[in-house]
């Protein structure tokens, strides 16, 4: 049994005699001592950074999904079956997104539409070859409009795990996309290491040899052990960039700090 304090709480790990059995007894508590310090400094961390987030509303549950729902579409934000799907304080963040996997002359695969913000800085940035897939049909309908007077660009209509099997590699892939139903929401976003990982074999499989594959992650200035153990599964290496000045509205349902981390993805492991 482990303790440890913390200023505002304590923590007792109550350890099972098969944990870790094949190790001796000394690296054995090494180990789990220093899993325990971690967790106390990340919730520590977390409680500091709280004095500089806004208070945040809770977010309704899905009633239809997303691929199907309707969406009302302002300047400000995207909301479908009551989710803010996409807001105009995330702009530094898309424009961060675009960045790292768009380049002139370039292909970019992009996952999610939303509201055109990352999909205007990457034609910004002069790729030749610009997928987008989107799952919500209205929205994709949006998005044919928008790319008419762009040569280059493709909107494929329907969920990603439906119709890329038939899509080649892309010297970019940016992950910008939504949990259509709540089952969603709990198994990819609640218990998932973060949202995009159950996307990560398929950014692996189609991305090209020296591209990079970008998502911003809902951790706060950093990425869990357990975040890079799933990204190392399917890439040689990552990089994070802290994206700061955001400004989510007080009542924002999805996230609440003025910075998030943006993971870049490189060396795909097929």
């Amino acid at each position: 049994m482990f303790q440890r304090h913390a200023e505002k709480f304590d923590v007792t790990f109550v350890v099972s005699d098969g944990l870790l059995g094949s190790m001796s007894a000394q690296p054995r508590e090494l180990m789990l001592r220093r899993a325990l310090d971690e967790f106390v400094a990340d919730v520590t961390e977390l409680d500091v950074a709280s004095g500089g987030m806004v208070a945040g509303s809770a977010r309704p549950l899905i009633d239809a999904a997303i691929d199907v729902a309707v969406p009302r579409l302002t300047d400000d934000e995207l909301v479908v079956s009551g989710q803010e799907v996409m807001q105009a304080w995330e702009y530094p963040l898309m424009r961060a997104l675009a960045r790292a996997v768009a380049r002139p002359g370039g292909s970019v695969l992009e996952v999610g539409f939303g509201m055109a913000i990352s999909a205007g800085y990457v034609q910004d940035a002069g790729a030749a070859r610009h997928t987008i897939i989107e799952a919500n049909p209205q929205v994709a309908d949006t998005a044919r409009t928008w790319a008419a007077e762009r040569p280059g660009v493709e909107i494929i209509e329907g969920r990603w795990q439906d119709v890329i099997g038939g899509l080649g590699r892309y010297d970019g892939i940016l992950f910008d996309t939504y949990p259509l139903t709540e089952a969603e929401v709990d198994e990819y976003y609640v218990r998932g290491a973060t949202f995009a990982e159950h996307f990560f074999a398929t950014a692996a499989e189609h991305l090209a040899d020296g591209g990079a594959f970008t998502y911003y992650s809902n951790e706060i200035d950093s990425v869990s052990r357990r975040h890079q153990r799933a990204l190392l599964r399917h890439f040689g290496a990552f990089g994070v960039r802290v994206v700061d000045g955001l400004t989510p509205p007080a009542d924002c349902t999805y996230w609440w700090a003025p910075s998030m981390a943006v993971i870049v993805a490189t060396d795909p492991r097929r």
